[in-house]
């Protein structure tokens, strides 16, 4: 899925979605946008590439809430919250995965490493025996199937 056909996606679903009050701090869509400047600086700071499908989702849309998926922002602006370097510092980064977005049972969604590469797509790892199952062939596919539950 290219970005032209995805952002078509996601203003659809904004537009189908009933006009309501959300309780208090509820948001559908968070969009917690970070520039390529943070990207860039996150990406050393790990000490890998990320892939260019979710570098670019980060800077149109961002993260923390997407519909049905909550998404790590690449930096976190308020203190309390976790963001990509916090999580994937230590023994996550070690096991040779980058996460972006917790599951809610422990484990994550994210990208699979080769060196310092990550691989386009999205992976689910458990945190029980740190098996990983490919999820989507790549970022937009897999926000589109599981933030948006639409098929693409």
């Amino acid at each position: 899925m290219e970005f032209d056909e995805f952002d078509a996606l996601v203003l659809r679903v904004r537009e189908g979605l009933p006009v309501q009050d959300y309780p208090e701090g509820f948001f559908p869509f968070d969009s917690w946008r970070s520039s390529k400047e943070e990207i860039e600086r996150v990406e050393r700071e790990l000490d890998v590439r990320l892939p260019v499908q979710y570098k670019e989702f980060m800077v149109r849309h961002g993260g923390g809430a997407f519909l049905f998926v909550d998404l790590l922002p690449v930096v976190a602006r308020v203190s309390w919250a976790d963001d990509l370097v916090s999580v994937n510092q230590g023994s996550m980064r070690e096991s040779g995965f980058i996460a972006v977005a917790p599951v809610g049972t422990g484990d994550w969604w994210g990208f699979t490493l080769a060196g310092k590469d990550c691989g386009e797509p999205v992976d689910f790892r458990f945190h029980e025996d740190g098996r990983s199952e490919r999820q989507a062939p790549c970022f937009l596919d897999f926000l589109a199937r599981l933030g948006l539950r639409e098929r693409p």
